[in-house]
C-alpha cells in the first residue's frame, strides 16, 4: 500500500481516506482500526493533518489557561515581529523535510 509522494498518488490517498472514514460511519471507530494500522506512517500522519485541517476553531476546545497562554504567545509575537517566522512559511520549510 506504499505510494509516493506525488500530487497523484496523494489524490489517490485522500480517495482512499474518505473511503475508510465512510467505512467507519459505516462500522465504527473500533472497526476502522485495522483499516488505518495498513497505512504507512506517512499516510497515517496526512490522514492527522487532513482531519486536524478539517476543524474549525470552535471544534478545538481550550481551557482558561491554554487560551492564556496563547493569548501570551501572541503577543510576544506581536512585540516581535523581526524575529518571527509566519506560519505558512514555517510550515512550507517543514513539508521540505518530509
Amino acid at each position: 500500500m506504499t505510494r509516493a509522494a506525488t500530487p497523484g498518488a496523494r489524490l489517490s490517498l485522500r480517495q482512499e481516506l474518505t473511503g475508510l472514514v465512510a467505512l467507519a460511519g459505516l462500522c465504527g471507530m473500533s472497526d476502522l482500526a485495522p483499516e488505518l494500522a495498513r497505512l504507512s506512517p506517512r499516510q497515517r500522519l496526512d490522514l492527522i493533518e487532513s482531519l486536524w485541517e478539517s476543524l474549525d476553531d470552535k471544534d478545538v476546545p481550550m481551557t482558561d489557561a491554554q487560551r492564556a497562554e496563547l493569548d501570551r504567545r501572541i503577543a510576544g509575537f506581536d512585540q516581535d515581529r523581526q524575529q518571527s517566522i509566519p506560519w505558512d512559511r514555517l510550515r512550507a520549510d517543514l513539508r521540505q523535510w518530509r
